[in-house]
């Protein structure tokens, strides 16, 4: 059975502004390692795939991300995958009528 990648993932609305923090790694003194990463925010891609580099044990970091329509609902979605076949992937719901609003993933 393939090693689980361990994530948490937060999405943070406040009015047209959304804050996306993550932090992936990847079991100490295994063999699995983070083949692949996507994070989009209302159909934006946030993880830069110039500068992602596949096979990292741990991959975090904070995005900003402006919504162009900030009173409408928005789907934030990700896909994780590890080099031994195991993946992860969901998605939710920014609610436009809520100034301030949140959702997060995680298998912790």
């Amino acid at each position: 059975m393939p090693t689980p990648i361990q994530y948490q993932i937060s999405c943070e609305k406040d009015g047209p502004t959304v804050k996306a923090t993550y932090d992936l790694i990847a079991p100490v003194g295994g063999t699995a390692l983070i083949a692949s990463f996507s994070l989009a925010v209302d159909g934006k891609e946030l993880i830069d795939q110039i500068h992602w580099i596949s096979g990292q044990a741990r991959f975090n970091g904070t995005h900003f991300t402006q919504l162009d329509h900030p009173d409408n609902d928005v789907t934030v979605a990700f896909s994780i995958s590890s080099n031994e076949g195991w993946n992860a992937a969901d998605n939710d719901i920014l609610r436009g009528d809520k100034r301030f609003d949140e959702v997060s993933f995680d298998n912790s």
